[in-house]
């Protein structure tokens, strides 16, 4: 339970503070959808409604969080559960806006967005860890991409399921999926480290986990 709450909690600060921080600037939330205009194919009536659809959904993610923030121990769960309800929402509410095609669109956009913010806390990960078992800087290059998506597949699991009551046979399946997971992001650091890197990582890893 705590993994998932730590891991619901991150995905929430990573994404939903770097959003609200662009969109808050100066012209923001205008670049932010005419950064869309383009690749979507938007017409001037889309952008207005993605804009002021936009700006309603920031205006809910803050006033969820703002809810939260001065509890000295917020319920997650729930709070998580208000966030899924109110994003949920929004996309039912841009499905409406956009084709089918704008919206797929609109989702690689998104997905491309999360993948790059995984991969930079993956690549600062890494220059922690890099001295520590002597990687080169191609390894650590290469490393990048499939610890951050590991890290982004693992955060968008929890997240779903956090806050809900699971049935046995989904524990079991959310268990295989993060196995699944691991196995993948284990068989392509196998690729690039050395056996000595390897079990250097593996050493570095349960000694971080006793000091927790």
């Amino acid at each position: 339970m705590r993994v998932i709450i730590f891991k619901s909690i991150l995905i929430i600060a990573v994404f939903f503070t770097a959003f609200n921080s662009y969109a808050q600037e100066e012209g923001g939330m205008q670049e932010l959808v005419a950064g869309l205009k383009e690749p979507l194919d938007l017409s001037d009536k889309q952008v207005t409604q993605v804009e002021t659809l936009l700006i309603q959904y920031r205006a809910n993610m803050d006033g969820i969080l703002l809810k939260y923030e001065d509890q000295e121990e917020p319920d997650v769960g729930a709070m998580i559960g208000e966030i899924r309800g109110a994003r949920d929402g929004y996309r039912k509410d841009l499905q409406g806006i956009l084709s089918k095609d704008q919206y797929e669109k609109y989702m690689a956009k998104v997905d491309e967005v999360m993948t790059g913010m995984f991969n930079d806390l993956a690549e600062i990960k890494m220059m922690d860890v890099q001295p520590l078992i002597d990687l080169t800087d191609g390894q650590v290059e290469s490393l990048v991409p499939i610890l951050g998506k590991s890290m982004l597949e693992t955060v968008r699991l929890l997240f779903e399921n956090a806050g809900t009551r699971l049935s046995l046979p989904k524990k079991v399946s959310i268990g295989k999926t993060m196995k699944k997971i691991e196995k993948e992001k284990r068989a392509g650091m196998e690729q690039i480290m050395t056996p000595d890197q390897l079990a250097a990582y593996d050493k570095y890893k349960e000694e971080n986990k006793k000091k927790k």
